[in-house]
């Protein structure tokens, strides 16, 4: 399957592909716990991210989007971020409280140093476990290796710790989201995984 850069006319099956691999987990469902909320049509609940990551990511896919990975550059401490592009109604209270709660403590667990950072992999559930996800890390693991940069990624779910370990990422911290349970529950745990140069 060859890999490449994703392109616009993309976006809809990307949102799909994104909206089936999550479906479980833990982190997206704390954020989107109502299915109905979660299980829009053409995977609309990616459609604000997914319109962002094509406008400065410009993700990695394979040819049918059945798999993408999002990788942000190194970039030094205290640079600018891109404007967010909203798209779609407001996010509901609910959720601009959780995201106010999940967002804080994952930057307060990022490494200090330039690093290429995984923010999401996702294969389609039709097309996981052939290989997708290692051809779309290896195509930033050769550019990372040939600058001295580091890799990095977050996951909250334990078989992927696993996982990611094959692949030469290390637990670098643990912590939990909402640990005072302030939305009425503990929310979900989360691994913060390293990957230094060779």
């Amino acid at each position: 399957m060859a890999i490449r850069r994703a392109e616009q006319s993309d976006f809809r099956n990307l949102c799909i592909t994104a909206m089936r691999a999550f479906a479980d987990d833990p982190v997206m469902r704390w954020l989107y716990p109502d299915d109905d909320d979660y299980f829009l049509p053409n995977g609309a609940v990616f459609e604000n991210s997914m319109t962002n990551w094509l406008a400065h990511q410009q993700p990695w896919c394979t040819d049918d989007a059945a798999a993408l990975a999002i990788w942000f550059p190194p970039v030094e401490p205290g640079a600018s971020k891109a404007e967010w592009i909203a798209i779609g109604p407001p996010p509901s209270e609910d959720r601009l409280a959780r995201f106010a709660l999940i967002g804080p403590v994952m930057a307060e667990n990022k490494p200090a140093e330039p690093y290429w950072y995984l923010q999401l992999l996702a294969t389609h559930p039709d097309w996981q476990r052939k290989g997708l996800g290692a051809q779309l890390m290896q195509v930033v693991f050769e550019q990372a290796d040939e600058q001295g940069v580091p890799c990095y990624l977050e996951t909250e779910r334990p078989e992927l710790v696993a996982y990611y370990r094959t692949f030469g990422f290390d637990v670098r911290s643990e912590w939990v989201v909402d640990p005072e349970a302030t939305l009425g529950e503990v929310g979900p745990t989360m691994w913060g995984m390293y990957r230094p140069t060779p």
